[in-house]
Protein backbone atom coordinates (compact mmCIF):
# COMPACT_ATOMS: atom_id res chain seq x y z
CA UNK A 1 0.00 0.00 0.00
CA UNK A 2 1.31 3.44 -0.86
CA UNK A 3 1.64 6.28 1.64
CA UNK A 4 -1.22 8.31 0.17
CA UNK A 5 -3.77 5.49 0.35
CA UNK A 6 -2.59 4.67 3.85
CA UNK A 7 -3.04 8.35 4.78
CA UNK A 8 -6.61 8.33 3.44
CA UNK A 9 -7.47 5.25 5.48
CA UNK A 10 -5.85 6.71 8.57
CA UNK A 11 -7.75 9.97 8.11
CA UNK A 12 -10.98 7.98 7.80
CA UNK A 13 -10.15 6.09 11.01
CA UNK A 14 -9.55 9.42 12.76
CA UNK A 15 -13.01 10.62 11.68
CA UNK A 16 -14.64 7.40 12.90
CA UNK A 17 -12.90 7.74 16.27
CA UNK A 18 -13.90 11.40 16.44
CA UNK A 19 -17.54 10.55 15.71
CA UNK A 20 -17.39 7.87 18.41
CA UNK A 21 -16.10 10.41 20.95
CA UNK A 22 -12.66 8.79 21.26
CA UNK A 23 -10.83 12.08 20.93
CA UNK A 24 -7.34 11.19 22.17
CA UNK A 25 -7.01 8.37 19.66
CA UNK A 26 -8.60 10.50 16.93
CA UNK A 27 -5.84 13.07 17.50
CA UNK A 28 -3.20 10.35 17.28
CA UNK A 29 -4.65 9.11 13.99
CA UNK A 30 -4.80 12.67 12.63
CA UNK A 31 -1.12 13.13 13.41
CA UNK A 32 -0.30 9.85 11.70
CA UNK A 33 -2.39 10.84 8.65
CA UNK A 34 -0.45 14.11 8.37
CA UNK A 35 2.82 12.17 8.45
CA UNK A 36 1.63 9.76 5.77
CA UNK A 37 0.38 12.53 3.49
CA UNK A 38 3.77 14.24 3.75
CA UNK A 39 5.64 10.99 3.12
CA UNK A 40 3.56 10.46 -0.01
CA UNK A 41 5.40 13.36 -1.69
CA UNK A 42 8.92 12.88 -0.37
CA UNK A 43 9.90 11.06 -3.56
CA UNK A 44 9.53 14.39 -5.40
CA UNK A 45 12.08 16.30 -3.33
CA UNK A 46 15.67 15.86 -2.19
CA UNK A 47 15.65 14.64 1.40
CA UNK A 48 17.54 12.71 4.00
CA UNK A 49 16.83 8.98 3.84
CA UNK A 50 15.75 8.88 7.49
CA UNK A 51 12.65 10.99 6.71
CA UNK A 52 10.88 8.08 5.02
CA UNK A 53 11.30 5.79 8.02
CA UNK A 54 10.95 8.31 10.84
CA UNK A 55 8.08 10.20 12.42
CA UNK A 56 9.86 13.50 11.74
CA UNK A 57 6.92 15.45 10.30
CA UNK A 58 8.77 18.72 10.83
CA UNK A 59 11.68 17.52 8.68
CA UNK A 60 9.33 16.05 6.09
CA UNK A 61 7.40 19.31 5.82
CA UNK A 62 10.58 21.39 5.57
CA UNK A 63 11.94 19.16 2.80
CA UNK A 64 8.73 19.42 0.79
CA UNK A 65 8.21 23.18 1.14
CA UNK A 66 11.68 23.88 -0.26
CA UNK A 67 10.25 22.90 -3.63
CA UNK A 68 6.51 23.43 -3.09
CA UNK A 69 5.80 26.57 -1.08
CA UNK A 70 2.38 26.32 0.61
CA UNK A 71 -0.26 29.02 0.11
CA UNK A 72 -0.30 29.38 3.90
CA UNK A 73 2.36 28.29 6.34
CA UNK A 74 1.40 25.08 8.13
CA UNK A 75 4.39 25.07 10.50
CA UNK A 76 2.27 25.61 13.62
CA UNK A 77 0.01 22.70 12.73
CA UNK A 78 2.94 20.46 11.80
CA UNK A 79 4.73 21.28 15.08
CA UNK A 80 1.54 20.51 16.98
CA UNK A 81 1.24 17.15 15.23
CA UNK A 82 4.81 16.32 16.19
CA UNK A 83 4.04 17.09 19.83
CA UNK A 84 0.72 15.28 20.07
CA UNK A 85 1.73 12.26 18.00
CA UNK A 86 3.51 10.94 21.09
CA UNK A 87 1.45 12.59 23.81
CA UNK A 88 -1.83 11.27 22.48
CA UNK A 89 -0.45 7.73 22.17
CA UNK A 90 0.78 7.60 25.73
CA UNK A 91 -1.85 8.89 28.16
CA UNK A 92 0.73 9.44 30.90
CA UNK A 93 2.63 11.92 28.71
CA UNK A 94 0.42 14.92 29.37
CA UNK A 95 -2.79 16.32 30.70
CA UNK A 96 -5.62 14.10 29.43
CA UNK A 97 -8.13 16.94 29.87
CA UNK A 98 -6.84 18.53 26.66
CA UNK A 99 -8.38 15.78 24.51
CA UNK A 100 -11.74 17.41 23.98
CA UNK A 101 -14.03 17.36 20.99
CA UNK A 102 -12.97 20.92 20.10
CA UNK A 103 -9.28 20.08 20.33
CA UNK A 104 -9.68 16.93 18.22
CA UNK A 105 -11.64 18.93 15.65
CA UNK A 106 -8.63 21.23 15.24
CA UNK A 107 -6.56 18.19 14.24
CA UNK A 108 -9.15 17.07 11.70
CA UNK A 109 -8.89 20.53 10.14
CA UNK A 110 -5.10 20.21 10.18
CA UNK A 111 -5.28 16.94 8.25
CA UNK A 112 -7.59 18.58 5.71
CA UNK A 113 -5.17 21.51 5.28
CA UNK A 114 -2.18 19.21 4.80
CA UNK A 115 -4.12 17.03 2.34
CA UNK A 116 -5.15 20.16 0.41
CA UNK A 117 -1.48 21.24 0.26
CA UNK A 118 -0.39 17.78 -0.91
CA UNK A 119 -3.19 17.51 -3.49
CA UNK A 120 -3.00 21.01 -4.91
CA UNK A 121 0.55 22.33 -4.48
CA UNK A 122 2.80 19.25 -4.62
CA UNK A 123 2.22 18.35 -8.23
CA UNK A 124 4.68 16.03 -9.95
CA UNK A 125 6.09 17.10 -13.29
CA UNK A 126 6.48 14.76 -16.23
CA UNK A 127 10.21 14.51 -15.42
CA UNK A 128 9.41 13.61 -11.80
CA UNK A 129 7.18 10.79 -12.96
CA UNK A 130 9.75 9.51 -15.47
CA UNK A 131 12.42 9.51 -12.77
CA UNK A 132 10.15 7.75 -10.28
CA UNK A 133 9.02 5.02 -12.62
CA UNK A 134 12.42 4.53 -14.22
CA UNK A 135 14.04 4.13 -10.82
CA UNK A 136 11.22 1.81 -9.63
CA UNK A 137 11.70 -0.44 -12.65
CA UNK A 138 15.49 -0.43 -12.43
CA UNK A 139 15.64 -1.72 -8.87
Amino acid sequence: MDFYTNAQETEYAAKVLFDAGVYRQAIYMCCLAVELYLKSKLHLVPHSDHLETSHDVVGQYKAIIKRYPPKSDLSFEIDRCRKYFNESRYPYAGDARVYTKEFADEFLHCVAAVKDFIDNKCIATVDDLKNKYNSDHNT
